[in-house]
């Protein structure tokens, strides 16, 4: 398994720390201030003056010196002194003070740890089975294609105001151990002879009425795998109902235009990225 690579923008977060010291001076308005604070993984808490800060963790990679700095950081500016490993494979830590958000950001980006885009309608953190490089049964390690989509989507345009966040998962075969099936979008890999490629699974979802995802394509060549996603990303930005919240996920582009209709969408905008992206 390869260690995570560095994701962290350190002009990004001095951006942060000047707008969190305008917002504390009351120099900037809390609608502008809290749409930076959600786009940094800054979440609000019912608690006055304290929030959750969620560390996103492609893949669920961690390296002795990121969980350090993690832990470092819990002592330091986490009351409890506690952290929280989601099932998403982020940690998220929780009461740690506003005015000390951006020491966290920074702390974080010295050993290429990231939050961005951890909230808010964007992409997720993306997942990955938890034996990925390692499983015996996996038809490749799809850490390499996880890091390439992470690195692609990321501070992507595309990816900054979707209609709601979307969920990605990878999975190293059919056995599925990432749960593509209620992501998003679910990449697992598979084989068609000797050719290495995935299966692309969209729709999936939990919460307010969950779905199994469908399979929008059986197999694609790794190569035509950024083109695939962008596809589905794209979908979800171009016809996902931006009004009601609550039906906004792509689970309900399928109700809406039928696995079959969102299937044959989803081969005309694939045949767009993929000419795009060449």
């Amino acid at each position: 398994m390869s260690s995570p690579k560095p994701l962290a923008d350190a002009d990004e977060i001095a951006h942060y720390e000047e707008a969190l010291a305008r917002y504390l001076d009351l120099e900037l308005d809390a609608e502008r201030f809290t749409a930076l604070r959600l786009q940094q993984g800054v979440y609000g808490q019912r608690q006055e003056g304290v929030n959750m800060v969620r560390i996103k963790l492609p893949g669920g990679r961690l390296d002795p010196a990121r969980l350090a700095a993690i832990a470092e950081i819990a002592e330091r500016h986490v009351p409890q002194q506690v952290a929280h490993i989601t099932t998403r494979q982020d940690i998220q830590l929780h009461h740690v003070p506003l005015a000390e958000t951006g020491a966290v950001l920074r702390r974080l980006a010295e050993d290429g740890v990231t939050t961005r885009e951890a909230c808010g309608n964007t992409i997720r953190n993306v997942t990955a089975c938890p034996l990925a490089g390692v499983c015996p049964r996996e038809h490749t390690d799809v850490t390499q294609h996880l890091d390439g989509a992470v690195a692609h989507f990321l501070r992507n345009p595309l990816a900054q105001q979707l209609p709601r966040k979307v969920k990605v998962s990878f999975s190293g075969c059919e056995a599925d151990c990432a749960q593509g099936l209620i992501h998003d979008l679910g990449l697992v890999a598979t084989r068609q002879g000797e050719r290495s490629g995935f299966t692309v699974l969209a729709g999936g979802g939990l919460g307010h009425k969950p779905r199994e995802a469908i399979t929008v394509a059986e197999f694609i060549e790794e190569q035509d795998l950024l083109p695939a996603m962008e596809a589905v990303v794209t979908l979800h930005n171009k016809y996902s109902d931006r009004t009601k919240r609550a039906k906004s996920r792509i689970k309900f582009l399928v109700d809406r235009f039928g696995e079959d209709g969102f299937v044959a969408r989803f081969n005309e905008e694939f045949a767009r990225t993929r000419a795009a992206l060449a």
